[in-house]
């Protein structure tokens, strides 16, 4: 009886588990990509556009799969682009040359007044020109950008910003750098609004220039609102992990639109997807504005907020110069929501809306071109579980190089193959609900038999053990009766006498 009520309690607990199950399909996702690719290559490596993660249901975009032409999942790797740079930033002190405006576009190094040692580094050859007299600082990076070996490997530090220390108490200017590794050649490697603003012992700056990563050995800073004093030059220098992944530039979500909160100074924003947004860019709405903030960031609306970042925001205009306050620099952050909260005794931003741009570095999915094209890039799906594997094991010591492949448009999955997807799940629920119907009414039906047999045999045993005796008793109830009954009227007499 004890295994009968045990088989009908799983029973029950399957109907009930199938009943409240979610109908999908193990491998249906909300999008698929076409994946462009050339013929002949073992391994592909392809940047994830916005697209995928917007299409994305999870945080560490577990959800992502690439399935070849017969609808088979291939082996895949995904290199996150925070996982490249592990080691913090350092600052490293760098040299400089003032040039006069005559030297400036020149190439020769005499003409610079400077010469080249054998190890690369600068040396002055003449006395440097008035602060009135230029307009350029040549700058000499040093070992802290080192140039490619003799083997070709490429150095592993690079230079994510010039930071220049300014002596002047109040200075207000645009700047823009270029980079070379032989003084001739040159190109377009950052540019700036430099800021120091001193009041009531409150200093307000903004020194560094972001250079992206540039690896060149030399710098050329060109001031265009004249020349301030410089106390001092630093270049930050990222330590790069040695590994064959390139690292992407960066993207930006442009005017995302923050709106008003229900307190006063508190703005809310969404970013639609899990980007690892590592710069934050807010845009005040009114010029003139001078305000401290918080920022904090959550997953979803269960979660707790936590604070991410803190800086003064500003925008101050000056003439044909307007300067704003410098990116918020974050760790790799996915979360969706976002909310400032700024300082509202000085009156906060004012009347407008504050917009906002998030900057990100896409990760790169490298996988195996096993099968048939076409391949697809699949997305979308909170039930399925990340199946990447690490790099090195994926290529497995290959000394092949990946392949660059590109997602293409997104493909419109056909109607019908959805609907038979659901169908068959449909199908396959019904058929467990049933089964476990049968189980559960055949376990109640055996429940019952056992009990009417149990019944039948009890009332049999019942009978049989009652019939010869019942006169015997009836005759001796009787007597005793009598005699009961003849005693009480002498008793009754002998108290009367």
């Amino acid at each position: 009886m004890k295994r009968a009520f045990t088989l009908t309690g799983w029973c029950c607990a399957i109907v009930a588990l199938c009943a409240s199950a979610p109908v999908f399909a193990a491998d249906h996702f909300a999008q698929r990509f076409a994946l462009q690719l050339e013929e002949g290559a073992a391994y592909y490596s392809v940047t994830l556009p916005a697209a995928v993660y917007l299409a994305s249901d999870r945080g560490d975009l577990g959800d992502v799969r690439v399935f070849n032409g017969a609808g088979e999942p291939v082996p895949y790797s995904l290199d996150a682009a925070r996982e490249l740079t592990r080691v913090p930033p350092t600052l490293h002190a760098v040299n400089w040359f003032p040039l006069p405006p005559a030297a400036a576009g020149s190439s020769s190094s005499s003409r610079l007044g400077v010469t080249i040692a054998a190890d690369g580094s600068l040396h002055a050859t003449a006395a440097p020109p008035a602060r009135s007299q230029h307009d350029t600082e040549l700058i000499d990076t040093g070992r802290a950008s080192p140039k490619a070996g003799a083997s070709g490997a490429p150095p592993s530090n690079e230079a994510n910003a010039l930071v220049v220390h300014l002596r002047d108490d109040n200075y207000q200017g645009r700047v823009t750098v270029e980079a070379s590794d032989d003084l001739q050649h040159w190109k377009p490697a950052g540019d700036a609004q430099l800021l120091k603003l001193s009041y009531n012992g409150s200093t307000l700056s903004q020194d560094r220039i972001e250079l992206d990563g540039t690896r060149a050995r030399y710098l050329r800073l060109h001031w265009l609102d004249g020349v301030p004093y410089v106390d001092s030059m630093e270049l930050e220098v990222q330590p790069v992990a040695a590994d064959n992944v390139q690292r992407t530039g960066r993207i930006w979500n442009e005017g995302i639109v923050a709106r008003a909160g229900p307190k006063p100074g508190e703005y809310f924003f969404v970013t639609g997807g899990p980007f690892p947004v590592e710069r934050l860019r807010l845009n005040l709405p009114q010029p003139n504005t001078v305000a401290p903030a918080v920022v904090y960031s959550r997953a979803g609306l269960d979660a707790p907020w936590r604070q991410v970042a803190s800086a003064t925001l500003f925008r101050l205009h000056n003439g044909a110069v307007e300067q704003s306050n410098p990116e918020l620099e974050l760790m790799p952050d996915t979360d969706r929501q976002w909310r400032v909260v700024v300082d509202t005794r000085n009156g906060g931003l004012g009347a407008g809306t504050l917009t906002v741009a998030a900057g990100w570095r896409p990760a790169t999915l490298t996988f195996v071109a096993r099968g048939a094209a076409p391949f697809t890039l699949a997305v979308g799906s909170a039930a399925a579980v990340s199946s990447a594997v690490s790099r090195g094991d994926l290529l497995m010591g290959a000394s092949s190089v990946a392949a660059t492949a590109r997602v293409g448009d997104a493909l419109s999955a056909p109607p019908e193959a959805d609907a038979r997807s659901s169908g068959d799940a449909d199908a396959r629920r019904r058929y467990l609900l049933w089964a476990a119907l049968v189980l559960a009414v055949g376990s109640l039906g055996m429940i019952a038999r056992r009990l009417a047999r149990g019944a039948r045999v009890h009332a049999g045993d019942v009978g049989n053990s009652g019939a010869p005796d019942s006169p015997g008793r009836a005759g001796a109830a009787g007597t005793d009766a009598a005699g009961s009954a003849a005693d009480i009227p002498n008793g009754h007499r002998d108290d009367k006498t």
